[in-house]
């Protein structure tokens, strides 16, 4: 019953990786929908918008205690779903919140700014100016995010079992690498994977 937490770039392709590796293994994909579910359960649906909102276009700002009591929540989630396995987490914090739990496999996602610019521009319809705003306040966000709710950096290499660059492999190679790695993590051992030979 393998847990995998994902972390990824934006423009990365890192999503598409994420939703490849989920269907071969059959897992819970959770993402934002975990936000809105902890931010329901904390009473501020308000830090939802603030934590969805990465390019700060809506001007929320919640309370430190709103924030803090959220925070709390998103770890109570993340962990619940784990406990039952069979769970993909995407973003949030999940290699924070599982980091000492035994038979998690932890991944990021990332790409060479060139790769990022030219999937945000084709995929958000944009020109190469705004793709690149979008990019850096992502990037921004996702650090400030990390560091402000867990102080850890979001791009230290030894946070996670496996660091993917999409530079050189496809979608469906970077998922073969992840499913593979998650059946031994999970210690299913040598059970058969649909596109993975082991």
């Amino acid at each position: 019953m393998p847990v995998i937490t994902l972390s990824r770039e934006l423009g990365s392709r890192g999503d598409d990786v994420a939703m490849a590796v989920a269907e071969r293994l059959d897992l819970r994909l959770v993402g934002r929908e975990l936000i809105n579910r902890a931010a329901r359960a904390a009473g501020a649906p308000e830090v939802a918008l603030a934590e969805i909102d990465e390019l700060g276009l809506l001007g929320v700002k919640p309370s430190p205690a709103a924030v803090r009591l959220y925070t709390q929540k998103v770890a109570e989630v993340i962990r619940e779903l784990a406990d039952r396995g069979n769970l993909l987490v995407v973003g949030r914090g999940g290699q924070v919140v599982l980091a000492d739990e035994p038979g998690v496999l932890h991944v990021r996602v990332v790409a060479p700014r060139p790769m990022r610019l030219q999937v945000v521009q084709e995929r958000c319809h944009v020109a190469p100016e705004a793709a690149a705003a979008r990019i850096d306040a992502s990037d921004k966000a996702r650090a400030a995010y990390l560091r402000r709710v867990h102080g850890v950096r979001g791009d230290d290499p030894g946070r996670y079992d496996l660091v993917l660059n999409l530079a050189h492999l496809s979608v469906e190679a970077a998922a073969d690498v992840i499913c593979l790695a998650a059946i031994r993590v999970a210690g299913v051992g040598r059970a058969a994977t649909p596109g993975v030979s082991l």
